[in-house]
């Protein structure tokens, strides 16, 4: 499984200034992601549309073993936007990681009634 430095993390800002604080927080929040799902990919995109409204949008790509993951959020201040945004991320890991539980249960129940026929039960 790959560690949270493993992450290949890119940022990228459209109509807004660098702020490496935003981006220390999307880093932390990737890593702390990553216990539940190695991610190999990420890229983020935040920008600022001034002739749209909300003008803030934030979208991300993930690159996870199976289907990746892709979301977008959209709200009036980049924050918002990028909350909204790791809600989304945050749902569909958990998710994942919900179906992933119940495959590996029903595995194992499959198993078990194997075996009792295996052994004449």
């Amino acid at each position: 499984m790959p560690t949270a430095e493993t992450i290949h993390l890119k940022i990228k800002l459209n109509g807004l200034r660098h702020c490496g604080g935003l981006e220390l927080l999307i880093a932390d929040f990737l890593r702390a992601l990553q216990a539940s799902l190695p991610i190999s990919t990420a890229r983020v995109v935040l920008e600022q549309q001034r002739d749209a409204a909300p003008a803030f949008r934030a979208s991300a790509y993930l690159a996870v073993p199976g289907p990746d993951i892709h979301a977008e959020a959209r709200d009036h201040t980049l924050l918002a936007a990028w909350r909204k945004l790791a809600v989304n991320l945050k749902q569909q890991f958990q998710h994942r990681a919900r179906r992933h539980e119940l495959q590996l249960k029903g595995r194992r129940q499959c198993r078990t009634v194997a075996s009792q026929w295996n052994r004449g039960a």
